[in-house]
């Protein structure tokens, strides 16, 4: 691989090595922060090792994900070769690039702070709801993977999204604004995510929704009947949009076409390398199925899974209603890091049969940690490439 002139001499087998370490890692501190963590005493002894380990392994990569190019030139100085989609950056994220540029930080340094605010915040989520960290952390990593490589502004600002989360576990109000206020301020498609926390965190949607039958409903009328084909109506309404000039945002209604039909699908992306699977298409609707009832009533016996909940939950339509199509994945990808909250609240406050208990986790195991676990080995879509392999 080449980036920039410089040769990459990158390892499959040290790629796999340091995800399945990193994964082993989670799994421990995930397992001591639930079950040897006497009254939250030994926390922060499992989240700084969680922290640590993860800010390294993701932050030291190179070149892997769709867009990690634009932000590597970014981070370098040359903003023309990487601003593709408009000419304004928002004021949080430029005024982070500006005291990057100002000190002279090294590149990497910056993609290892960009992966430990993301997984800070998700830890300080974890301190207030320790009793799931056994599932929930682990299952952070497999489900945030893919997407955190590559939609890396975006996920910085998602890290301010759980730490406004965190603030609303405290009950400190003002706080969990000025988190929630930093979130369009890096990223301007985070001001929907923003609007739609807030009104999951005023209005509590248990009283007026008092059973999951019609949120699966949904779901599974969806999954039968839409045809991502029906987007096309929305792109052309889209391309005639005006008032946006100069932002990103018109980069994506000027591209409409493009980004909400078909011709965005996330195999064109990347060179038609994502394989389809009738299995993991069962599996993952049997496990989007189960978020939608069993964490129902997760949620309903623990009221501060509300947000994680109903955050999934559009998260699993929007995925539904957009198919692969990149730009309504990017949109997905805003709420599905509340996921593994959900999951790990359903399991272990699961009621009912042992058997059913153990199909219900069996089908997560299968949906997540077996689909990681058979693609070991082989090489990734974007690369294998960490920072030390450059010579």
């Amino acid at each position: 691989m080449i980036l920039c002139n410089e040769i990459v001499m990158e390892s499959v087998s040290t790629f796999w090595t340091l995800r399945l370490v990193l994964l082993a890692v989670l799994i421990f501190c995930g397992w001591g922060i639930t079950y040897k963590n006497k009254d939250n005493n030994y926390f922060w002894y499992y989240a700084i090792i969680a922290i640590v380990v993860y800010s390294l392994i993701q932050g030291l990569r190179f070149d892997r994900g769709a867009d990690y190019y634009l932000y590597y030139e970014e981070i370098l100085g040359r903003w023309e070769a990487a601003t593709t989609l408009g000419e304004s950056r928002e004021p949080l994220y430029a005024l982070l690039l500006d005291v990057v540029h100002a000190f002279n930080i090294p590149y990497w340094s910056v993609f290892v702070f960009y992966s430990g605010l993301l997984i800070t915040g998700f830890m300080l989520v974890l301190k207030k709801l320790p009793e799931y960290a056994f599932w929930a952390l682990p299952l952070f990593f497999l489900i945030t993977l893919e997407s955190s490589e590559t939609i890396i502004r975006q996920y910085i600002a998602i890290s301010f999204l759980f730490y406004a989360y965190y603030y609303a576990l405290k009950e400190n109000t003002k706080m969990m604004l000025i988190m929630l206020l930093c979130v369009p301020l890096i990223h301007l498609s985070g001001a929907i995510i923003v609007g739609l926390f807030l009104l999951i965190w005023k209005i509590d949607l248990n009283k007026l929704i008092r059973t999951p039958n019609i949120l699966l409903g949904i779901y599974v009328i969806l999954y039968v009947i839409w045809d991502v084909a029906n987007l096309d109506a929305v792109s052309a309404g889209l391309s005639d949009v005006n008032g946006l000039e100069g932002t990103n945002l018109q980069g994506y209604l000027d591209d409409s076409d493009r980004w909400f039909t078909e011709e965005g699908d996330i195999n064109n992306v990347v060179g038609n390398t994502v394989q389809k699977s009738i299995i993991r298409d069962i599996t993952t609707f049997l496990c989007n199925c189960i978020m939608i009832w069993f964490g129902y009533y997760a949620c309903k016996q623990d009221e501060r899974l509300r947000i994680p909940y109903y955050c999934s939950f559009f998260a699993i339509i929007i995925f539904q209603i957009g198919g692969a199509i990149e730009l309504i994945m990017r949109m997905g990808w805003w709420l599905c890091p509340f996921e593994p909250l959900i999951l790990g609240g359903l399991l272990f406050n699961f009621k009912g049969p042992k058997i059913l208990k153990y199909s219900v986790m069996g089908i997560i195991i299968i949906t997540y940690y077996v689909k990681f676990l058979m693609q070991v080995g082989k090489p990734s879509v974007f690369g294998n490439a960490f920072v030390w392999d450059i010579v």
